[in-house]
């Protein structure tokens, strides 16, 4: 079960700039026989007509889509957060830059259902492939 509170606010109030309203999601879960509540604070700067609170939550579940698509394959399968242990902010960045090339290249050459880790792995050893992947034109990626 999903419940969400909204309220307009103006931005001094929560001393966000451009934050047009603040939502309390209420959210309770059964797995197991165990019931688990708990609440979220949301803020958006669309106004309540915008963005009302069925599209606001639907805008929340939403997210994981990206969590799921891109964050989850960089931190779990190119294990992102282990490997990018730099001493620079730019040095950090570069090696951001290319990992999410490199989670691009993987969409767009991937076999069917083959893991990053399996595709980065096979890479290693093929600089010539990645350079072709590279330089080939673009087309749509399927997700």
């Amino acid at each position: 079960m999903r419940q969400v509170v909204i309220r307009e606010i103006e931005p001094i109030q929560l001393g966000l700039v451009g934050a047009m309203q603040i939502a309390r999601l209420d959210k309770e879960r059964t797995d197991k026989g165990k019931t688990a509540k708990t609440q979220m604070w949301l803020v958006t700067s669309r106004t309540a007509k915008e963005l009302p609170p069925m599209a606001l939550l639907n805008a929340r579940r939403q997210e994981w889509g990206i969590e799921n698509g891109l964050h989850y394959v960089l931190d779990v399968s190119g294990e992102e957060d282990r490997r990018l242990k730099v001493r620079t902010a730019n040095s950090i960045w570069v090696l951001s830059l290319l990992t999410r090339l490199s989670v691009a290249l993987w969409k767009s050459s991937r076999g069917k259902a083959q893991s990053y880790y399996t595709w980065r792995e096979r890479q290693k050893a093929n600089c010539r492939g990645l350079l072709k992947l590279m330089t080939t034109p673009c087309r749509k990626i399927q997700t």
